[in-house]
């Protein structure tokens, strides 16, 4: 049976976004209850928390953060696949590392425990992305796929606002020469943060300025997962006996 969070859930907040009245938020591991090694504000599944305690954690986290409704997630595979969403979310069974809308009151979330998670919005259009860039990810240009997509349904790369929230950094970040190719390749001036280890939020803030976003447009959130274990996961730091945060955009419905 679930108990009693002994703790408010914890959660980083774009300031950028919220200059904007969208909200675009970051959990941190505390707030939960779930136990070791998960402890304590865990939302993923099928890593051996029970769900009762995910659910729980969800329903907490939806009541303290106040979202609209509950956030659409899907099964992430280091990939640029997509999905569209619309209303009150719930899993999606589909592979997708890109989630979009362009409905309100429509909450996205990607989930990380090192990975990058990069949350996007148009505020005059209401168009709205969840991505998830690990290296692989990030190899494969997913922030210049969610992009596109976002340009497709008539956001504008110039109203677009990106926040880069929370992942492992270069300071932790060690990688080997598969990886160190692919990212060195995958966008103009990448190199420049790549070495024996890797800039992740760095390499996807070169590909949004490729793609059009301004730099006054991009909010980085300058926290390593891997360096700090009191705030957050880190499937590296861990060796995968870990939870997952998510991160989650959502633009409400105007009264």
């Amino acid at each position: 049976m679930a108990k009693a969070s002994p703790i408010q859930p914890e959660w980083i907040e774009s300031t950028l976004f919220a200059q904007h009245h969208i909200r675009a938020i970051f959990t941190l591991r505390r707030g939960g209850i779930s136990q070791p090694p998960f402890d304590s504000q865990n939302f993923g599944i099928g890593l051996g928390d029970p769900d009762a305690n995910i659910n729980e954690n969800l329903r907490t986290f939806i009541r303290a953060s106040a979202l609209p409704s509950t956030p659409h997630q899907a099964i992430q595979i280091h990939q640029t696949s997509t999905l569209w969403c619309n209303g009150s979310g719930s899993s999606h069974p589909n592979e997708a590392d890109i989630l979009l809308s362009d409905q309100p009151d429509t909450p996205l979330a990607v989930r990380t425990a090192d990975c990058l998670p990069i949350l996007l919005a148009d505020p005059n259009t209401g168009i709205t992305a969840a991505a998830h860039a690990g290296w692989r990810g990030t190899a494969s240009n997913v922030a210049e796929h969610a992009i596109q997509n976002m340009c497709e349904r008539g956001a504008k790369k110039a109203d677009i606002l990106a926040s880069l929230g929370p992942c492992i950094g270069p300071c932790c970040f060690q990688i080997g020469e598969e990886a160190a190719t692919a990212l060195k390749n995958c966008t103009p001036s990448a190199s420049e943060f790549v070495d024996n280890c890797a800039d992740l939020r760095q390499i996807n803030r070169l590909q949004l300025l490729q793609c059009g976003l301004t730099d006054t447009n991009i909010e980085l959130i300058n926290a390593c997962t891997a360096c700090d274990n009191k705030r957050f996961f880190s499937f590296r730091r861990d060796a995968g006996q870990t939870g997952r945060h998510i991160a989650v955009v959502a633009i409400a419905s105007k009264p």
